[in-house]
Parts: structure tokens; sequence; C-alpha cells
């Protein structure tokens, strides 16, 4: 999306690759998976693995690293926690947060979308440029319903 706004503005391929080579690995991709049953059906992890989470309310953090990879990073417990982390994320990742867009993309959940852009405009004040996104089918389909992701710019991945 901020290459398509350095387009607009009239930048040139030059300016927009450059652009590109310095910033878009600074753009953090941070989200948990609300009901491991989903990674269970995809083998990523055991069918009772899957079971036992969901019983205590586990829910993964992942994020997207520099080669395109999900990588599991820590567990919560509960969807407060999980939130919280991801906000906790946010904000000891976070670089010059007000000057980019903040995207939080959900998986058929505004409502907590939503709730995660209100924890963010709590901690960084109501001037942020936030959008909420749908995630699309193949990836949603992953995690299933109520999976919460934030994108924001960052010191690093």
């Amino acid at each position: 999306m901020e290459i398509g706004d350095l387009y607009k503005q009239g930048k040139s391929i030059k300016e927009i690759q450059d652009w590109a080579k310095e910033e878009v690995d600074r753009f953090a991709i941070y989200f948990y998976a609300d009901n491991l049953k989903f990674f269970g059906k995809s083998g990523r992890v055991s069918g009772i693995s899957a079971t036992m989470g969901n019983l205590f309310g586990i829910k993964p953090l992942i994020y997207m690293n520099s080669d395109g990879q999900m990588v599991s990073i820590a567990k919560a417990r509960g969807r407060v926690a999980a939130m919280n982390r991801l906000l906790q994320y946010v904000i000891e990742l976070q670089d010059h947060i007000q000057d980019h867009r903040i995207l939080i993309a959900h998986t058929d959940c505004l409502y907590l979308a939503e709730r995660m852009g209100h924890m963010i405009k709590h901690v960084f004040g109501n001037n942020l440029n936030i959008e909420y996104v749908v995630v699309s089918a193949v990836p949603g389909s992953h995690c299933g319903p109520d999976c919460i992701g934030v994108s924001f710019h960052a010191k690093h991945r």
C-alpha cells in the first residue's frame, strides 16, 4: 500500500525501488490464531495438540519473517492475553508508527480488529492511520475465524 502511495505521488520507479529496498523489511506482521482446530486439520500441529490447546485456550503468536515464513514465537492463554501480547510487540518494535499506516487484519471478526485498534490508539494516540482489512480465504483458512493480525512500521521484523 505504501508503494502504491509513492506511485500515486508521482515517484519514479527508481525512487520506489530504492524506498522498497530500505523499508519493506521494516513492516512487521504479527498475529495470533484463535482456534488450533484449523492448524490440526492442515497438519501444522497434531490433532491431539490442537484439541488440548483449544481446551486450555492456547493462542499461538506468529510473525512473518524476512523470508516470508510464518514463525511461532510465543503462546498466550486466552484471547485477551493474545491481544495484549500483540500490543506489546507493537510497543516494543514500532518505529515512527504515527508516520505510517497500521493494518489490522482479521478473519471475519471486525469487532476484535476494532478492539485491537482501540488498544493501539490508547497507547499511541488517536492520530494514527489504522486500516482494517479482511484476510483473504487462503491464508485465513489456515488460522480459521477470529484471528487478528497487525502490520506496522518497525525497527525490524
